[in-house]
């Protein structure tokens, strides 16, 4: 239980793991946005409640905290098809590494993705899936 509970705090650090691309193509307005994350582990006991967070979107930086590279991670194989962005990304953080696929897909001021996080065996081999949804509610301060 101790590794799963770990675990949970490694996959909300993940999340803070996008990576940075220009918007060039999708349905996406840039501002100040209100991101909902949920978190889906399997075998834990109880679900973990969403988790809501506002940040502030831009042309440059479309998905939320875009600071992999502070992370230990490495972003890979990044394709953007009509209003959909796909990634995937590997992170060594302190000796755990995990493998991360990603889609996020934009809807003018709204947008919604999953990433899912396969963890190694220092986290019991499992997967980790997070559903994310933005709304934009305004200007950034």
């Amino acid at each position: 239980m101790v590794a799963k509970t770990g675990g949970i705090g490694f996959v909300l650090m993940l999340l803070s793991c996008f990576l940075v691309l220009p918007v060039w193509g999708l349905d996406f307005q840039p501002g100040e946005y209100e991101v909902t994350s949920k978190v889906e582990m399997p075998g834990m006991p109880m679900q973990m409640p969403p988790q809501t967070t506002i940040q502030c979107l831009t042309k440059n930086d479309p998905l939320p905290d875009p600071n992999a590279d502070s992370q230990n991670c490495e972003v890979l194989d990044t394709k953007t098809k009509g209003n959909t962005i796909t990634w995937r990304m590997v992170c060594d953080q302190d000796g755990t590494r995990t493998e991360s696929t990603g889609s996020m897909t934009y809807k003018g001021d709204r947008f919604e993705g999953t990433v899912k996080t396969k963890m190694g065996p220092e986290m019991g081999n499992t997967t980790v899936t997070v559903h994310i949804t933005g709304k934009r509610t305004g200007n950034c301060k």
